[in-house]
């Protein structure tokens, strides 16, 4: 074989070699596990959402009776001591109501109906139960149930995650110590989920006759909110090495 060619030939197995890929390192062996934390409280607030409609042949007529209703009600609210700043009233929405006419086989024009949302945060719950039937007694007509919330919302959200994190820590020991092996550091960990929404209280209408300024004309039952969190975790296998964990 000429010179020329050996050259050639070797410059082809040298090339091939560096083409060749290099075995992957294996993945790193890890443990993942999930942690969940969860506090009670008892709730010190709520918030109300409330509405007001009606329905006239003539839209200022159904605008004043929405209007009427609505300065009623903030008059009870103000004499319940409801901050100003803790109301929020919407502007009035208007808009023709129709039904169907089967013998003309058409839409008729029944009305206009006017309606004006209001939302409440009452930070006094034993007047919770005032605050509900004085909107009755005013004429508001659409009350949502009360979402009960806690004004340590956020610090015990973050106590919540807190265990969320130790409970996960507990559960790959707990891994760990079944396999065998010892856990190393900490590779990822992220919260799962999202914070629950607050709590609706269920009330009965109880005892309407009790003293108006007292939590008990509704029959409330207050109970406690819990708040959760979860944690998703990911633990690197001890490999023996000094400072692993």
């Amino acid at each position: 074989m000429s010179a020329p060619v050996q050259r050639w030939l070797g410059l082809v197995l040298l090339c091939a070699a560096c083409s060749t890929p290099a075995a992957e390192p294996a993945a790193a062996a890890v443990i993942g596990v999930s942690g969940h934390g969860e506090v009670s409280v008892a709730p010190d607030r709520a918030r109300l959402a409330l509405a007001v409609d009606a329905l006239d042949a003539e839209v200022k007529a159904a605008e004043a009776q929405v209007n009427r209703v609505v300065r009623e009600y903030l008059a009870a609210l103000q004499a319940l001591d409801i901050a100003a700043a803790d109301i929020s009233t919407s502007g009035t929405w208007l808009a023709p109501e129709y039904s169907w006419d089967e013998t003309a086989r058409r839409q008729q024009l029944v009305g206009y109906r006017a309606r004006r949302e209001i939302q409440l945060m009452v930070r006094r719950l034993d007047r919770l139960g005032a605050v509900i039937l004085s909107a009755t007694q005013a004429g508001v007509n659409h009350v949502s149930a009360p979402q009960l919330e806690s004004s340590r919302s956020e610090a015990l959200q973050r106590q919540a995650l807190a265990q969320a994190a130790a409970d996960a820590r507990a559960r790959a020991d707990a891994v760990a110590q079944g396999l065998g092996v010892r856990l190393g550091r900490v590779l990822s960990v992220r919260e799962a989920g999202d914070a629950p929404p607050p709590v609706p209280f269920k009330a009965m209408m109880m005892r309407a006759e009790a003293a108006p300024d007292r939590g008990d004309a509704m029959g409330l039952a207050l109970g406690e909110i819990r708040i959760a969190a979860d944690v998703q975790a990911e633990f690197a296998i001890d490999d023996g090495a000094p400072g692993a964990r």
